[in-house]
């Protein structure tokens, strides 16, 4: 019998997953000094934000001689500035800020991780946010734990815990937030992707909880019915929004919605005026159509003001509801607005749609839509400024305040487009949808 015979080279390695492991561990050790780098620079980020803002109200209180308060336009100037040079909503910023105060301030054991790069931005907002209330007594206790779990634990679970031991410290302090905080309960809209939106309702966890167990509840129900073909999320959905657009519920018999836009137009439910029916709470919305599309000629998306695109068949069935629409004819190249059918003298009506085409959500870029905006004019109206739609621009109600106290100097350029130049060096354009071209009146085919 043959030997069997060594062919030289080095023998095999003991552990086959030494390599391997080696490799592994370089990788992780390089993810976590990149993530490291990520959390220094923006603790920088952070104490730069916080010196900047507090430079500003000690400038502001040597020039008036009072120190600003939260709803000051100046403070609401300064916060749009950052907002902007950082692509963030203001409330993003205010967030900030506020918990980097605290953090700085009374809390340095978090601070010094945070600055060494050991916790991330987020985890340590919501460690500022959470000590907001404490008593001064019992931040070094708070700042103890809250380091370590920065350092150990996912947001969500550094938010939980910090929340039972601030229980835990000031069981008082529960009540009294609770209050604060259910005073501030309020709705809110955000658009996704694929022409869907977010409604999103803050109010007690126990009203939250009652609603989602009832619309649940009405969903099984639904669920069971004979040729119903809608999952539980989606009759859950829709039973939510007739509850809100309806006032009912429906969860059992014929007449609920298969799809979301059966809902338009008037119940079959005996009501108050006596006729065998009941209308639909009446809800308001700007959507831009293109004429190809509403009439069927076309199939481009259709845009919704503050939430997005919508599909082509859809944009269709809210033609075909609709109780008022105007019509604007656009240059198809140059996207700008050529004639708005309006017969109104008096501006407001016929000239606010016509902004709401050209800037359907709020120029800032808070993304409010514009029929629930303020109509700014650039140059004041008692300064002689003119209620055209040159001087006119849709702003939210903050940013309409901060720019009238003198924050921030706007232009409207040949384009229609206005450009702000803010009072600390930040330069925006606003965002429009379309731009406006004032020609003769002769030189437009009438509708």
């Amino acid at each position: 019998m043959l030997e069997p015979v060594d062919g030289g080279g080095d023998p095999p390695p003991e552990d086959p997953f030494a390599q391997l492991d080696a490799r592994e561990a370089l990788f992780t050790k390089s993810l976590q000094h990149a993530d490291r780098m990520v959390n220094m620079a923006a603790a920088v980020r952070l104490r730069l934000m916080l010196a900047g803002f507090e430079g500003m109200l000690l400038e502001e209180q040597e020039q008036t001689g009072q120190v600003p308060r939260p709803d000051d336009p100046v403070v609401s100037g300064f916060l749009l500035h950052q907002a902007n040079e950082l692509r963030v909503t203001r409330f993003a910023i205010q967030r900030r800020l506020d918990a980097a105060r605290v953090l700085r301030d009374s809390l340095p054991l978090t601070w010094a991780v945070f600055e060494a790069g050991l916790a991330s931005e987020d985890a340590v907002v919501v460690v500022g946010t959470m000590a907001v209330g404490l008593r001064a007594e019992h931040f070094a206790v708070f700042d103890e734990r809250a380091a370590e779990l920065v350092q150990a634990e996912r947001v969500t679970a550094v938010e939980r815990q910090l929340a039972d031991l601030r229980d835990e410290l000031e069981p008082e302090l529960t009540t009294e937030q609770h209050v604060e905080a259910t005073n501030r309960r309020t709705v809110r809209a955000r658009a996704t992707r694929d022409g869907q939106g977010v409604l999103e309702i803050h109010s007690t966890a126990v009203d939250i909880a009652a609603a989602y167990d009832r619309i649940r509840k009405h969903a099984v129900i639904a669920h069971g019915r004979e040729g119903e073909c809608r999952t539980l999320g989606a009759l859950m959905a829709d039973l939510a929004i007739d509850a809100v657009l309806t006032g009912t519920m429906r969860s059992t018999g014929e007449g609920g919605p298969s799809y979301p836009f059966e809902r338009l137009g008037e119940t079959g439910e005996a009501g108050q005026s006596g006729d065998g029916t009941r209308k639909l709470i009446d809800a308001t919305i700007t959507v831009l159509i293109p004429a190809d599309t509403a009439t069927g000629a076309g199939d481009a998306p259709a845009t919704v003001a503050g939430m997005g695109s919508i599909d082509a068949e859809t944009a269709r069935m809210l033609v075909t509801h609709t109780q008022t629409w105007t019509r604007a004819v656009v240059d198809p190249v140059e996207d700008v607005i050529l004639k708005f059918d309006s017969h109104e003298r008096y501006i407001p009506a016929g000239l606010k749609r016509l902004l709401h085409l050209r800037q359907p959500t709020c120029g800032c870029g808070c993304g409010l839509p514009a029929h629930r905006a303020d109509i700014d004019h650039v140059q004041r109206f008692e300064h002689d400024g003119r209620t055209r739609h040159q001087n006119l621009q849709v702003l939210c109600r903050r940013s309409h305040l901060a720019k009238d106290a003198g924050f921030a100097d706007v232009v409207i350029g040949d384009d229609g487009v206005p450009q702000w130049r803010n009072k600390w060096g930040g330069v925006q354009k606003m965002k429009t949808a379309f731009r406006i071209r004032t020609i003769d009146q002769s030189d437009v085919t009438p509708f």
